[in-house]
């Protein structure tokens, strides 16, 4: 980030009588519930969580330093912490796991939090494990480690992230490691106006033979090309990720195909040079609101912030008048439509 399903079927739960295996937040037949089991936010309304910058933590470039500063700034209750790669071999990096005091006192205030791994750059963990096994075991070590239980893949270096082997591996780790733990799995991919590209199309149809049960697949609302529409352009696109999987859940109805979407959008001026403006990003989370998405989120909540004199997309939005602006409107996902 800084920067897009035909197939075997999946499970939804015997209580739908559906008898699919994609799942999440929707239990029922669709219907809202409570807050799920691994004490993350329960599915009755659209889950928020921006990411957060894993090299954030301690520095003086942003309006807060941790996680439990920001919450006590007026920052929000859930976050998405980005980015978790290979540290060398099959082994995880540990910025998060150097920062467990914050999470857990951050949890412990009401937080939620997931962990995102991949991103634009840097090595997978899956591209430095020899076996699928050795990936299961390095995902559960991390989650033994942190206590995190909500995961994030953020997969969106084109063939390098989605490859027929790459995608095998990685999906069967991930059916390993939920048949082991109680671990929620997303995705987040690249989109264009029309829904899914190839790539992720790959890596979900993957994850569902495999017999992965996913949360949400997470489209990434950014980056569409200088001059995007981006009041109408993110609303395209969730609409035919929706679309793409009703393809492929074909018992799904329209309810809940919209409940395994989310979209993540980059607040303000975008790499690409197009800019999501305050009143786009109130048009997004209307329409999330109208359509129950499972997650709304955006990159990154470090950038909430107003520009200093040169200040790049690393450190604000160029749009922001005010420390947390645009979180203020994203938040206004979690109230029902």
């Amino acid at each position: 980030m800084i920067r897009s399903l035909m197939g075997p079927r999946a499970r939804i739960g015997a209580a739908c009588g559906v008898g699919w295996l994609i799942a999440g937040a929707i239990t029922g037949c669709g219907a809202p519930s409570g807050p799920s089991a691994d004490g993350g936010p329960g599915s009755a309304t659209t889950e928020y969580a921006p990411y957060f910058y894993t090299w954030g933590w301690g520095s003086p470039s942003y309006a807060f330093s941790s996680l439990v500063e920001m919450k006590a700034k007026g920052g929000p209750d859930a976050v998405t912490l980005a980015f978790v790669l290979s540290a060398g071999g099959c082994n995880t990096s540990t910025d998060i796991q150097a920062h467990r005091d914050d999470i857990q006192a951050y949890v412990a205030a009401g937080g939620h939090v997931k962990a995102s791994f991949g991103g634009a750059t840097g090595t997978y963990l899956e591209s430095a494990c020899a076996s699928a096994g050795e990936l299961a075991a390095a995902l559960g070590r991390f989650v033994d480690d942190t206590g995190i239980t909500d995961l994030d893949f953020d997969l969106e270096q084109g063939a390098r992230s989605s490859n027929a082997a790459l995608n095998a591996l990685r999906a069967a780790a991930l059916k390993q490691l939920q048949d082991d733990r109680h671990v929620r799995v997303g995705f987040t991919l690249p989109v264009a106006p029309g829904g899914l590209v190839q790539d992720g199309l790959d890596i979900v149809h993957a994850a569902v033979t495999a017999g992965v049960t996913i949360s949400v697949v997470n489209g990434m609302t950014m980056d569409y090309g200088n001059g995007t529409d981006l009041g109408t352009t993110p609303i395209r696109s969730i609409d035919g990720l929706a679309l793409q999987l009703r393809d492929l859940l074909p018992n799904l109805t329209v309810d809940q195909a919209y409940r395994l979407v989310g979209a993540t959008a980059m607040i303000g001026k975008n790499d690409d040079e197009e800019t999501l403006s305050l009143a786009n990003a109130d048009t997004l989370v209307g329409y999330a609101r109208q359509k129950q998405l499972g997650l709304v989120s955006f990159w990154a909540i470090q950038r909430d912030q107003p520009c200093a004199s040169g200040g790049t997309v690393d450190l604000c939005s160029r749009v922001n008048t005010a420390v947390f602006e645009f979180s203020a409107i994203f938040a206004g996902v979690t109230r029902s439509p």
